[in-house]
């Protein structure tokens, strides 16, 4: 199709995680002026990577796989720039486990620089909070906002876009799209994500336990030293742990101190830790695993020209981001 007649096109994509930079960049590939908005510091969502104590920990995705052909080019792409190589510790049932020489994030950042190489605009720390008659969008800082949370005054307008994609957890997005009155909103209910705590912890020497872990039974369903990936300094000995979701459920308004307490335990149990870390936090996940999801890859409506994407669309993968992100651009460009 010959999308030359949307190449002015200006195009909001809200939301930066790995299915927003997807959409943003094909849309901006096709021509379409492309402006993206996150509440987040930097883009990437949950493929993120935190610098904490002096180390390096990646508290969110732990790892990519690439089954199907796009996503597989963009990895291989990655591979060969020395951003992306396979981490052997994380690797089961044939899938390659994909990390980032400098932490997951880098995989977020190299689309990032694509995008805006492309020319498309991207504005952090910025929480929409609103959307008036469907194609204006009112930001204000991420600072003063709960995400998920609307305001129908403050902070600045947009101009008018000719098409307002969301990338967002549905949960976050719903309400947003219930501001304007769009029927999106009332069918993301059947949608279910879990959250996820996760700890960061550093010890000075090293661990006597494998590299990955993964429990099936206690609090913990992922434990792994962060420090055998691919490109990191061996020492300190960092460690992430991520909860089980019925256990993050349940704790999930804990605060950060009885949560570590009661996870750094089962960690010591688990691996025979016996001398106290260096450092440790927490990190709250309220949307992280897609345990029920949409069943489609995205949503559109061509009459009011807003769409919906994320990885909630298809499953709990990295790639089901990426893939509904471009399945979404795809239609967009479709726009008179």
């Amino acid at each position: 199709m010959d999308h030359s007649q949307n190449r002015s096109a200006g195009i909001a994509v809200v939301g930066a995680g790995i299915a927003g930079l997807a959409c943003a960049t094909r849309l901006a590939e096709a021509g379409a002026r492309v402006t993206l908005f996150d509440k987040g510091r930097r883009p990437g969502g949950r493929v993120a990577t935190r610098r904490s104590g002096g180390a390096l920990f990646d508290h969110g995705a732990q790892f990519i796989t690439a089954r199907n052909p796009g996503f597989a080019a963009l990895v291989e792409s990655l591979h060969a720039a020395n951003i992306l190589a396979p981490w052997p510790a994380a690797q089961r049932k044939g899938d390659i486990a994909w990390a980032g020489l400098t932490g997951m994030s880098a995989l977020a950042r190299a689309m990032a620089d694509r995008l805006q190489s492309l020319g498309g605009v991207i504005h952090t720390e910025r929480h929409v909070a609103w959307l008036h008659d469907g194609r204006v969008l009112r930001h204000l800082p991420a600072a003063e906002a709960r995400p998920g949370s609307t305001q129908s005054e403050g902070g600045e307008t947009s101009e008018p876009f000719d098409a307002i994609l969301f990338a967002l957890p549905a949960p976050q997005v719903a309400p947003i799209l219930a501001t304007a009155g769009h029927a999106f909103a009332d069918g993301l209910s059947d949608v279910v994500i879990a959250p996820c705590w996760a700890v960061m912890s550093d010890f000075a020497q090293p661990i006597s336990a494998p590299d990955v872990l993964r429990p099936t039974e206690g609090p913990l369903r992922w434990i792994a030293r962060d420090s055998s990936r691919p490109g990191h300094a061996a020492l300190p000995d960092t460690w992430v742990l991520h909860a089980s979701p019925a256990w993050s459920r349940a704790h999930l308004e804990d605060d950060a101190t009885s949560v570590t307490n009661t996870l750094m335990t089962t960690f010591r149990t688990a691996t025979g830790a016996d001398h106290a870390p260096a450092h440790v936090s927490a990190h709250r996940w309220r949307y992280a695993l897609v345990e029920k999801p949409l069943g489609t890859p995205f949503l559109w409506d061509k009459s009011s020209r807003i769409g919906l994407c994320g990885d909630w669309c298809l499953g709990p993968r990295v790639e089901a981001a990426y893939d509904s992100g471009i399945a979404l651009a795809l239609a967009a460009l479709d726009i008179t």
